[in-house]
């Protein structure tokens, strides 16, 4: 194997695809980047074997061949390197490079197959508008689950029908809920996909302007975008029947200003961390009014809202508060209330574009 290119294209295209480099693993082969030469195309892969991402780079290929080398390695090597022509050629389980006036030879890893994955079966497509993709995922992926107890939940629902797609994530605190109205033709698909992958499906629709497709067999799903693609299997089991757990009415609806609310939560959590982490709302009178108490000290702060039905005391972690409240860029919300002890409903003052619930907490 024998190519030229330029060093910074190589280094960004190793820095691509590591993102899918596993954070463990017994198969020495799985911590390297495949580098494939063929037809002046260079081809770079990473994999965990459940998520896969490729890049195809253009590259003046004198040899064709490949080898793999340590992943994290490389791209600390590369980003070191000048911004000059790279030459790399291939003997035996060295590969020498030539980048100005530096010469390197690196060691490969000795593998007989690379376990690439491959989507297979009826494949269904799902065309999304790049930005609405990108602001879909951004704010729904942070309420899945981080741990494995429920594996499920460490991703998203996926549902797209004629006229809808929508996305659901809930870590059993937190719910988040978007939906995008458009034509996708005759399909009904249901899948759920691993948080990671949705974000670096986001950071891919960041490189386009162009619609981004996403297509979905049974067992996997596919993104290409530029040079970029990216493969990964759907998480099996069956997801939590969330219909279920919104609620159909409230006793009291407050619409507040979102970015007010935001603030005044932000302050009262620099106290409430302290303690029990927990703050309470009191809504009575068209006032919210934010108390937080630890061994730090006290805090309170009020703001004028309007206030529809009961008045009601409620407590929350503000994390939760918070990592709705930055993902919503309406200039107000509603929330939503039944009890001290049912969940908090936030949904847009007009439209149905996205829906929250956090479960308050109980404080004694």
């Amino acid at each position: 194997m024998k190519f030229t290119m330029q060093t910074e294209d190589l280094c960004a295209g190793v820095l691509s695809v590591i993102k899918a480099l596993p954070a463990r693993s017994t198969m020495p082969v799985l911590e390297g980047v495949m580098i494939e030469a063929t037809n002046d195309v260079l081809h770079l892969t990473c994999s965990d074997l459940m998520f896969q991402k490729e890049c195809f780079l253009p590259a003046s290929v004198e040899e064709e061949g490949k080898c793999v080398l340590k992943g994290k390695f490389l791209s600390e090597i590369l980003r070191k390197l000048p911004n000059e022509p790279l030459t790399a050629e291939l003997e035996g389980l060295v590969l020498k490079i030539k980048s100005g006036r530096v010469r390197q030879r690196l060691q490969c890893i000795e593998f007989d197959e690379f376990p690439l994955m491959r989507a297979k079966g009826d494949v269904v497509d799902v065309k999304v508008n790049a930005e609405q993709l990108r602001n879909m995922i951004d704010r729904t992926v942070f309420a899945v689950a981080l741990d494995d107890s429920r594996p499920v939940l460490t991703g998203a629902l996926l549902e797209a029908n004629a006229d809808t797609v929508t996305l659901v994530a809930t870590d059993s605190f937190q719910f988040a809920m978007t939906r995008l109205h458009q034509d996708n033709g005759e399909i009904e698909k249901h899948t759920i996909v691993h948080g990671k992958v949705l974000n670096e499906i986001a950071k891919m629709a960041e490189e386009t302007e162009q619609d981004v497709t996403l297509s979905l067999t049974a067992t996997h799903l596919t993104v290409q975008v530029n040079d970029t693609r990216l493969t990964a299997r759907l998480l099996d089991g069956n997801y939590i029947d969330y219909k279920r757990i919104i609620p159909k009415e409230c006793k009291t609806r407050v619409l507040v200003n979102t970015a007010d609310l935001y603030t005044m939560t932000d302050r009262a959590q620099l106290i409430a961390r302290e303690g029990n982490n927990s703050i309470v709302m009191h809504f009575e009178d068209d006032t919210l009014t934010i108390k937080a108490e630890s061994y730090v000290g006290r805090g309170e702060d009020a703001m004028e809202v309007s206030i529809v039905g009961d008045p009601i005391d409620i407590a929350f972690n503000p994390k939760y508060v918070i990592n709705i409240l930055k993902n919503i860029t309406d200039e107000t919300v509603y929330l939503e209330f039944n009890s001290p002890i049912s969940p908090c409903v936030i949904r847009p003052v007009q439209g149905d574009a996205y829906l929250y619930l956090i479960v308050p907490m109980r404080v004694y």
